[in-house]
């Protein structure tokens, strides 16, 4: 049977028949897992949950805090709230932009909406009954956020239009100091503070094609998604939208069907794997249930977990529902997709999984509207109201909308700790953290979201608040042993780094066939946790000094 053919329908069936069997039996287990994980971890929540730790601190300089938090997203919201819980009020958060919500807030493009169901795309101690769909839009994740934000009172710790330009770590006084720049005064200010957390998140920065010829030649209007401009108008224009990532699968359908747009070209390098989204919105009835009983709301969001957290099994250890959903989701797009030249376009080269996996319910459909061209050969060249590919053909645009990612593997904001040692150069070779949140050298300070805690199959949230636990756990145990400065052992950050490197070799995302954004330029996959999420949450469920030395001043 050709790659493009149907296949049978009793193959079908057989699928899907094993496909739910599979998945069943990796939800039973995680169930059975959950249990006992709820037996000896106080169901949900911490074995210490009712510990009430508090964080003191005194300083005689008015200009001196106690942590410095850069971002104000899930990640650095959330350690805010955490540092208001335990008794502390003397932080700072600097935002570049004029509002909370960090990746929510830059990325506005048409369509942009979470690929995580809601109910476990939100804090866990902050669950929302009141969601619209089962995947939010963007206004709506974002407006969580400011409700958020309002409901613990951390709007006056922040400073807006504030970009970081450099980090210290001053050996002698033992502190942080952060350089910043206002964004409309161009004032530039230091922050000096005990802690340094990076809240920043990997997907700020929009990221441009580099191998592309005449790109300031373009007389049109240009954007990136992640950088969108709402006054562009789209109307009768011939719009060229370069990327076929997650941020174009949900873009296009949009730009084509609302904004009038006379042609649309999509530049496709590679063709994603794409399943269908059913994004049901959310009913009154069941608004109101969760609303009355949270409890049952908590259990559809431990449903989801492991749904999502059985799919580990497929893309680390291999079992056989990757190949079956693969077999499953091909047939599904030959099935929507008429045309047998464009078939063969769409089809993946690349394993099920290497790449992240997207959802689209109108995808298939918007690519064989007759004002719709899908262009695989690479751009060569940009010209002031053209784009040329490599095989010489010329497309006319008007506008172009670049969705071509973020810039993961590179370091934004310059940072020197101990002794002036550059993390640019530290990390000069690969990117890398312990357990993703501390970095040797760089005595006090966390990262979140940091080097290999990104997932590929579960939410990103769940990976946070382990992280929040983690550094609040580390701020009690420096407090309680009158420890000022703390550092990650250099040793201990390699031997772990190296086992994450060793877990990855056989996973789909190393194996896979493809070089996907979760790897750097040598093929270093420097993103994805390689494993279950309740793993990494047990990992940093007690902070382990015996790894860690204190940091002397100089």
């Amino acid at each position: 049977m050709s790659s493009t053919d149907l296949m049978p329908k009793w193959q079908l069936l057989a699928l899907v028949a094993i496909s739910y069997l599979t998945w069943t039996i990796s939800i039973i287990l995680g169930f059975v897992g959950h249990i006992f994980y709820w037996l000896i971890f106080d169901s949900l929540g911490r074995a210490d949950a009712n510990k009430k730790s508090k964080l003191e601190w005194t300083s005689d300089n008015e200009d001196e805090h106690y942590a410095i938090i850069i971002g104000a997203g899930f990640s650095g919201l959330g350690m805010s709230i955490k540092l208001k819980e335990m008794g502390m009020d003397k932080f700072v958060v600097l935002e570049r932009h004029s509002h909370v919500g960090g990746t929510w807030y830059a990325n506005r493009y048409p369509g942009c909406q979470v690929d995580i169901p809601s109910n476990l795309y939100s804090y866990s101690f902050e669950m929302n009954p009141q969601w619209s769909y089962n995947y939010s839009r963007q206004s709506e994740l974002a407006d969580y956020l400011e409700k958020c934000t309002d409901k613990y009172d951390i709007r006056s710790y922040i400073q807006f239009d504030t970009t970081v330009t450099r980090c210290d770590w001053l050996d002698e006084l033992q502190l942080w100091r952060v350089t910043t720049v206002h964004k409309n005064s161009g004032d530039e200010k230091y922050y000096y503070g005990r802690y340094l957390i990076g809240a920043y998140g990997l997907l700020s920065n929009a990221s441009y094609p580099t191998d592309i010829e005449g790109f300031e030649s373009f007389k049109g209007e240009m954007c990136h998604t992640a950088e969108w401009n709402d006054k562009i108008n789209f109307k009768g224009k011939r719009v060229a939208v370069v990327g076929t990532g997650s941020s174009a699968i949900q873009c296009i359908p949009e730009l084509h069907k609302k904004f009038g747009v006379s042609h649309l070209y999509v530049f496709q390098r590679t063709a994603p794997w794409i399943t269908t989204l059913k994004n049901q919105a959310v009913t009154s009835f069941e608004k109101y249930i969760f609303t009355s009983i949270p409890l049952i709301q908590k259990f559809l969001r431990a449903c989801i977990y492991w749904r999502l957290e059985s799919i580990v099994f497929s893309f680390v250890y291999r079992w056989p529902i990757r190949f079956v959903a693969e077999k499953l989701v091909k047939n599904v797009f030959l099935y929507q997709v008429k045309d047998s030249e464009l078939r063969q376009k769409l089809i993946p080269t690349w394993d099920f999984g290497c790449k992240r996996i997207l959802l689209s319910s109108d995808w298939f459909s918007t690519l064989q509207q007759p004002n719709v061209t899908l262009v695989t050969n690479r751009i060569r060249q940009v010209k002031p109201l053209s784009i040329v590919t490599c095989d010489g053909n010329e497309y006319p645009v008007d506008i172009i909308v670049w969705a071509t990612g973020f810039k993961v593997h590179s370091l934004h904001i310059p940072m020197f700790g101990i002794q002036g040692q550059s993390l640019e150069k530290q990390w000069s070779q690969t990117v890398q953290a312990y357990r993703g949140v501390t970095v040797p050298n760089f005595p006090n300070m966390f990262l979140l979201l940091g080097p290999n805690t990104g997932l590929g199959h579960n939410s990103v949230l769940v990976m946070i608040e382990a992280q929040l636990k983690y550094i609040t756990e580390a701020l009690v145990y420096m407090q309680e042993n009158g420890i000022r400065a703390l550092a990650v052992k250099q040793d201990v950050s390699d031997k772990f780094n190296e086992e994450i490197q060793s877990k990855l070799k056989s996973t789909v995302w190393q194996v896979g066939g493809c070089h996907s954004w979760y790897q750097d330029p040598k093929g270093n996959n420097t993103t994805i946790w390689p494993g279950f999420t309740w793993t990494y949450d047990l990992l940093l469920r007690k902070f382990d000094y015996q790894n860690y030395y204190a940091v002397s001043a100089t």
